[in-house]
């Protein structure tokens, strides 16, 4: 080897070490659980507080909605004569106090506090929502970061083996039974895995900074190696994920409430053709004169509004209501749609996933590397060319490397379709 190679390698050597490093720090650090996470982001993540206080929020309309209007007090001075501004000129002159109170057409309460409390559940219902999604966005990341983090576990490997691989192809130079380009080649290789081994940590400190915001902390806190997860299989039908679906997922629901919020918003509109009674009571103060002695007034009596602009007022808005049933129910229709369809894209994902998981574990990775230990074996005794051995390498590197990416996808299509249905599967 010259001397411009020995220092090349030294210097892939010195970086790789760099990165390791990184590695193996990580690997030091506390085991990342994922229910831990998941009770921490539904305990302090700002989108469910925030949901949460509009819920808050809403749940105080109801009790609103159902009270009186606040009674109406007056004070009056009546018939005052202007040439003396005096109390006691005038028989008719008074000071009169008065109180009234309006009271809507009979049910018209009760719908107005239907309508807030449809609300109120419907925002209720987005506020679970909102938790499920939390959910799933935080096993999302959690399970990315297990892919990259194992397969920089693979690429350490690989690198490990390729060092092998070069010691192999010096020692078989430097007694002549070998070739210089498998040197380099293997220096080649190196260099790509490295290149590798510098995008997957990129990728991996992006996703736990995507982590840490989840759980309201700093986005450069240190997070730990990810745990196992388990291969579990889904063990209900699809017919019956489906029905689990359309009864338990928060957004139906709450497109539900939607839709009898909208009704009973109707129900009061129609309501509004009838008129309000408004009732008051009035007790007049008169003052005695030099002669006379004046007795007080005591006065009772009600009102009500005419809908006189009915066609321009009450008819418009029984239609506007109308109209917002019939957009609630399509959009509803529309949710439920979306979700069956996801249910059933999931399960078919989930399928395919484990399929392809059996197969890279029972078959494609333990013939790999039956096929790498024998090119290994067959290049030192000169029956299998380099190129040959590098190329049962990058199968091996290749498929162990699908074999995690396809685990992080099948648990997050486990993880969707938890969220899709509102419910555990298990």
């Amino acid at each position: 080897m010259t001397r411009a190679m020995k220092v090349n390698v030294l210097i892939l050597v010195v970086a790789m070490a760099v990165v390791g490093v990184g590695g193996a720090v990580s690997a030091a650090e506390e085991t990342l659980r994922l229910e831990s996470l998941i009770q921490e982001a539904l305990a302090v993540n700002p989108e469910i507080r925030a949901e949460g206080k509009r819920w808050e929020a809403a749940r105080e309309r109801p009790p609103q909605e159902r009270s009186l209007d606040d009674p109406m007090l007056s004070f009056e001075i009546e018939n005052l004569p202007t040439r003396s501004f005096g109390f006691t000129q005038d028989d008719m002159t008074m000071k009169k106090l008065s109180i009234a109170q309006a009271f809507p057409f009979f049910g018209k309460l009760d719908l107005r506090s239907e309508v807030a409390q449809r609300e109120a559940n419907a925002v209720g219902h987005g506020y679970l929502d909102k938790r499920n999604e939390i959910v799933r966005r935080v096993k999302e990341l959690f399970y990315e970061l297990y892919a990259l983090e194992r397969s920089l576990d693979i690429v350490e490997n690989s690198r490990e083996l390729l060092k092998q691989f070069v010691k192999i192809a010096e020692t078989k130079y430097s007694v002549g039974k070998g070739v210089q380009q498998d040197v380099l080649r293997a220096q080649v290789e190196l260099s790509k895995l490295l290149d590798e081994q510098i995008r997957l940590e990129q990728s991996r400190q992006a996703a736990g900074a995507r982590l840490n915001a989840m759980l309201n902390r700093p986005p450069q806190t240190p997070l730990g190696r990810t745990e196992e997860p388990s291969k579990a299989d889904v063990p209900i039908g699809l017919s019956e994920l489906q029905a689990r679906a359309l009864e338990n997922r928060p957004l139906l629901k709450g497109l539900q409430e939607e839709i009898e919020r909208s009704k009973a918003a109707n129900t009061l509109a129609r309501k509004r053709y009838f008129p309000d009674l408004t009732m008051s009571l009035g007790y007049a103060f008169r003052e005695d004169s030099a002669v006379a002695r004046r007795s007080d007034f005591f006065s009772a009596g009600f009102s009500i509004n005419i809908p006189l602009y009915f066609r321009t007022k009450q008819d418009r808005r029984v239609a506007e209501t109308s109209a917002l049933i019939n957009s609630a129910r399509e959009q509803y229709q529309a949710a439920r749609n979306e979700v069956v369809s996801m249910v059933k894209e999931l399960v078919a994902d989930i399928d395919k996933g484990r399929k392809l998981i059996d197969l890279l574990e029972t078959g494609l990775i333990p013939q790999a590397r039956l096929s790498l230990d024998s090119a290994v074996a067959g290049y030192q005794v000169g029956k299998v060319d380099f190129l040959t051995l590098l190329d049962n390498r990058l199968t091996l590197f290749n498929f162990e490397k699908e074999y995690y990416r396809t685990m992080g996808e099948y648990q997050i299509s486990l993880a969707r379709l938890e969220w899709a249905i509102g419910a555990s599967i298990h």
